[in-house]
């Protein structure tokens, strides 16, 4: 009786919410789930196996609470704290419903299909200017910048960003793409339809990291925000991610856990870069060649006069 009695302390006074996110259709696991109070800064991600670990313990939290569970390509779920089922030592099951397939929008326009280079986003040429994620921001935080685009259809290509410093044996990111749709233009509606994480690893040692965004089908039309979301730390090292950033003054955005609110960060933008193509006219595409070509033979004519000179 004293056991069972016991037992049943350890059940009641238990504030870990320890959980296992499926497909509601397939059972599937699902991995790298959002999972928060909203607005609270209070938040995770699930891992690899969708297994997630949440603290209920905060006071911040109360009975009238709701904990938001969203992922890409799935209905956005709530359940009220007060509802909550903690299990000692086991993982409750909870099933995400796929969301209805929508089919991407047909572009129309007469401008033609020629796609021409076109990068645009920044870059750190020695400025003492950086951004950083220390051991206050949790699973799910974001560091985001706007990037600045010229009007029109355009893929995006790859993405690239600078690390100055990592103490962590290696990091899992994701990359999101949004709208500047959000209040004040903070991030908002993703652009990333395809269904599928953009993920990147970052280990101690990477200085130049790129992300090859082709297979995702990403097109914008007008500016858009890029984040690196932190999915999991690797080895027992604290966080202490430091990214280069650059004096353009369009603005940066942080985001402290899964489901918090974006909050300004400040009027610089991290270096984040992105090679991108950009529809254009058949007009537009031949200048584009033509200018192309005159900076190749000026090159190349350089340095013929370089050599010649030796």
């Amino acid at each position: 009786m004293m056991a069972l009695f016991f037992c049943c302390l350890l059940v009641c006074g238990q504030k870990e919410y320890k959980g296992r996110l499926l497909d509601s259709e397939t059972n599937l696991p699902l991995p790298y789930v959002n999972i928060g109070i909203v607005d609270k800064g209070i938040g995770t991600v699930s891992d690899e196996k969708g297994l997630f670990h949440f603290d209920l313990s905060s006071a911040k939290i109360s009975d009238i609470d709701e904990i938001l569970f969203s992922v890409m390509g799935y209905e956005s779920l709530l359940i009220p704290v007060k509802n909550i089922t903690l299990v000692y030592n086991d993982y409750v099951d909870v099933f995400i419903t796929p969301a209805a397939f929508e089919l991407k929008e047909v572009v129309v326009s007469n401008k033609g299909e020629w796609f021409i280079k076109d990068n645009i986003g920044y870059r750190n040429f020695g400025e003492k200017n950086y951004g950083y994620w220390k051991d206050n921001i949790a699973l799910g935080g974001e560091l985001a910048t706007r990037i600045i685009a010229k009007s029109g259809l355009r893929k995006l290509k790859k993405f690239e960003f600078e690390v100055w410093h990592n103490p962590s044996d290696s990091l899992l990111l994701r990359v999101n793409i949004y709208e500047d749709d959000g209040k004040m233009g903070r991030p908002g509606t993703s652009l990333n339809t395809s269904g599928a994480n953009i993920l990147c690893t970052v280990n101690s040692d990477d200085k130049m990291v790129q992300v090859d965004l082709s297979p995702y089908d990403v097109y914008v039309k007008d500016d858009f925000v890029v984040s690196l979301e932190l999915l999991k730390v690797y080895g027992d090292k604290e966080l202490g991610l430091v990214l280069s950033a650059t004096f353009n003054n369009y603005g940066s955005y942080r985001k402290s856990s899964s489901q918090d609110k974006w909050e300004y960060l400040s009027d610089l933008n991290m270096a984040y870069y992105v090679a991108s193509e950009l529809m254009v006219s058949e007009k537009e595409a031949q200048r584009f060649e033509l200018r192309v070509a005159k900076k190749k033979e000026k090159t190349t004519h350089a340095i013929w006069f370089c050599d010649y000179a030796r």
